[in-house]
C-alpha cells in the first residue's frame, strides 16, 4: 500500500477517534505510523501537522473564550522546552525500529497513566507546578508528539467552561505546530518538504474523521466511548512494546 494512503487511513481513524471524545490522534497516529514503515521523525510531523490543521480553524471560531493570559504561560514553557523532546527523538531515531516502537509504546502507555489520573481540585496551582506541568508536555510533544495529557490533567484545576477549555488547548497547539514542524525540518535527515505537502494531501481525511467522529460522539455514550478508546491504545501501546 502506498505511504501516503497507509497515513491516510490513519489520520483518518485517529482523528475519527479525537472528535469523538477529544483526544487520542496523537497516541493512536504516532505508534501506528512507525510501526508501518514512518521514522520518528515523520511519524511526529505528520501527527503535529494533522494536529495544527484540525485545531486551526477551531480556534479561530473560539477566539473570544481564549484565556490568553494562560495560553502564553504555557506556549512560552512549551517552546522552550519542546526543543529538548526533539533533541532526545533525534537521539533515540537511530535506534533499530525494534527500539524506537517499544519507546513510542511506553510513551503511549505513560500519557495513558497521565490521562487516567484523577481530577485535581479546582484551584490556582503553583507556579512551580504550572511550569513543570507545562514542561513535561514540551518534552513529550517534542518527542512523541504527546504533548496533550499533562495539559488535560492541568486543567482539571482550573474553573474553564467548556469553550474556554476547548479554546486554550487548541490555541496552545495551533501555536506549538509551525515551531515544531521547523525544527524537525533543520534538524532530522528524515524529515523533507514531502511529508509536509502528505499532511496537506491528506488534510481532508483529516477534517471528515473528526467531523464524523464528533457526530458519533454525540450519539453515545462519552463514558463507554472513553473506555474503548483507552482498551484501543492500550493494545496499541502493548503491540509497539511487545
Amino acid at each position: 500500500m502506498p505511504p501516503i494512503i497507509l497515513a491516510g487511513l490513519i489520520l483518518f481513524f485517529g482523528s475519527f477517534v479525537q472528535g469523538t471524545i477529544g483526544f487520542a490522534l496523537g497516541l493512536i497516529a504516532v505508534p501506528l505510523l512507525v510501526e508501518s514503515g514512518f521514522s520518528l521523525s515523520q511519524a511526529v510531523a505528520l501527527t503535529t501537522l494533522s494536529i495544527g490543521i484540525q485545531v486551526v480553524f477551531g480556534a479561530f471560531q473560539l477566539r473570544q473564550y481564549i484565556p490568553w493570559k494562560d495560553v502564553k504561560l504555557a506556549a512560552i514553557i512549551r517552546y522552550l522546552t519542546m526543543p529538548i523532546g526533539i533533541f532526545l527523538l533525534l537521539s533515540v531515531e537511530n535506534l533499530d525500529t525494534a527500539q524506537v516502537k517499544q519507546l513510542v509504546g511506553i510513551a503511549v502507555l505513560l500519557a495513558l497513566a497521565i490521562r487516567a489520573l484523577p481530577k485535581q481540585e479546582q484551584r490556582e496551582l503553583p507556579l512551580p507546578v504550572s511550569v513543570a506541568t507545562f514542561s513535561i508536555s514540551g518534552i513529550l510533544q517534542g518527542l512523541v508528539a504527546m504533548g496533550g495529557p499533562p495539559v488535560v490533567l492541568w486543567m482539571t484545576t482550573r474553573d474553564f467552561t467548556a469553550k474556554q477549555a476547548r479554546a486554550f488547548t487548541m490555541t496552545l497547539f495551533m501555536f506549538n505546530a509551525p515551531v515544531q514542524i521547523l525544527l524537525l525540518l533543520m534538524l532530522s535527515e528524515t524529515m523533507t518538504i514531502d511529508v509536509i505537502m502528505m499532511a496537506l494531501v491528506i488534510a481532508p481525511l483529516i477534517f471528515l474523521g473528526s467531523t464524523i467522529g464528533v457526530k458519533m460522539g454525540n450519539r453515545f455514550s462519552k463514558l463507554l466511548l472513553n473506555r474503548l478508546a483507552m482498551a484501543v491504545l492500550l493494545v496499541i501501546a502493548l503491540n509497539a512494546i511487545f
